[in-house]
């Protein structure tokens, strides 16, 4: 299926039959190769047995050394310099933070969608890929391929993001192409997803992208990395969450003072990773004897989550997000208990093609008035979500997709059968060009250095 802007898309059905556009390549889905004989048990016993005896497997062509530089060398410019060119348009506008502090957080909230912008063609141009997406029976609203009309949801009547980030006003005469795929988020809500590689979170930034919501994205992160140039400053920009991780109090006042700076209709995508790191073999190790020593069932797949931040964030946000969005996140081309970061580091990604070609996320939507406010009841909850979390992992492992609720009315197919278990392909790419006035505020740093070059060679 194909979108009015390009966007294409593709329906999984439960018998595994695809249709694809013309205009989209057909790939070779990994459904059956996330499954590697009968493997069960942990990732600790996994790593402590068969790991050390095989080699971790290299993905990707082999490509010549001279191709492999240049290839590195034009994605470290375009990323280096899209990135130092918004983060001079953030400095920039330092003193709007005094002389007009609305005109100010209103900027940094552009910079974070022109990030956006920057790693979906990042993606795009370096590592193409597919985002599956599927889900239970509590999202079956936000994903809807139109069919020429509109079509009003039972809730949330405001308004819809296309694909490829084009805001749809719900005014009840609004047409759309045939086939048209959009998703319809809330602009405020708390994002929990598993860690599995390092650049998770560079998925989910593209995600919040093509839904238009990327202006709202915060997320909690390591202190050290405020220190990255050029990085770092824009990440504080940002207004992003740093903690030290070794000092609770500190940390606990840096998220509520964070979130504190928020009024109640500033858009919001908070991101949480509660397991703090990605899936690794020592953290593994660490998690199954943390679970040993507190008589708690270890994992296959995830670590045990972390708990604190979550509830913070959680009790700070009451009355103002109504919706937890829980994501299980699976990348193609992992064999059941291999280690995921192992296979799809950073920069190998953009640099080997070594990327996942579908990056499959289930979604699950839970209410924030149904989650525990004490402390021991949300720990428990936020444990049986992760024992879910980890079963669903296990189903990707060993069928090599997420199980689904999505029926075939919810994405737009016409089928006497209502049959469930579909899921909808979304395309790591957008056609949609800058606005002129987009074009000129990036431009404006290269501007500035020219005009001083030009002045400091010609007095």
């Amino acid at each position: 299926m194909t979108t009015s802007h390009g966007i294409s898309s593709s329906i999984k059905t439960p018998t595994s039959t695809t249709t694809t556009t013309s205009r989209t390549t057909s790939s070779k889905t990994s459904d059956s190769s996330n499954v590697e004989g009968d493997k069960k048990g942990t990732l600790s016993e996994w790593a402590e047995d068969d790991a050390i005896k095989k080699p971790i497997r290299k993905l990707g062509p082999k490509m010549n050394p001279v191709y492999k530089t240049v290839r590195a060398f034009v994605w470290a410019t375009y990323f280096v310099l899209g990135a130092t060119l918004i983060s001079m348009t953030q400095v920039m506008a330092i003193p709007l933070s005094i002389l007009a502090p609305g005109v100010y957080r209103r900027h940094m909230k552009r910079t974070t969608v022109y990030f956006g912008a920057l790693m979906l063609k990042m993606n795009e141009l370096f590592a193409p890929s597919d985002i599956i997406l599927t889900g239970d029976e509590s999202i079956r609203e936000i994903v809807k391929v139109y069919q020429g009309k509109r079509i009003h949801h039972h809730q949330h009547q405001k308004s819809t993001s296309d694909c490829n980030g084009n805001e749809n006003k719900d005014d009840g005469n609004e047409k759309y192409h045939p086939d048209e795929t959009l998703l319809d988020l809330p602009d405020r809500l708390i994002f929990v997803a598993n860690h599995q590689i390092y650049s998770d979170w560079i998925y989910l930034w593209c995600f919040a992208h093509l839904a238009k919501k990327d202006r709202g994205i915060k997320i909690i992160l390591r202190g050290d990395l405020t220190w990255i140039p050029v990085f770092g400053w824009g990440m504080r920009f940002f207004d992003f969450i740093f903690l030290k991780r070794n000092d609770w109090a500190h940390d606990k006042k840096a998220i509520e003072s964070n979130l504190e700076r928020l009024r109640k209709d500033d858009p919001l995508w908070l991101l949480v990773y509660p397991e703090g790191t990605v899936v690794s073999r020592g953290t593994r190790k660490r998690s199954s004897a943390f679970a040993q020593k507190a008589g708690l069932k270890d994992h296959r797949h995830v670590l045990l989550p972390r708990t604190s931040g979550m509830f913070v964030c959680l009790n700070k946000l009451r009355g103002s997000v109504e919706y937890v969005y829980d994501a299980a996140v699976g990348y193609s081309g992992v064999h059941y208990g291999e280690i995921p970061q192992e296979l799809y580091p950073l920069p190998g990604l953009y640099v080997d093609k070594a990327q996942p070609r579908e990056i499959n996320i289930h979604l699950r939507r839970f209410a924030v008035k149904d989650i525990p406010e004490s402390e021991p009841e949300f720990v428990e909850w936020l444990r049986a979500r992760w024992q879910e979390k980890d079963d669903l992992m296990e189903k990707f492992y060993t069928t090599g997709k997420f199980p689904s609720q999505l029926t075939a009315e919810d994405i737009g197919i016409n089928s006497k059968e209502d049959q469930k278990g579909q899921s909808i392909r979304i395309p790591l790419k957008t056609n949609a060009g800058y606005s002129l006035p987009t074009l000129i505020v990036l431009a404006l740093p290269v501007l500035a250095l020219v005009i001083r070059y030009v002045l400091q060679h010609t007095s």
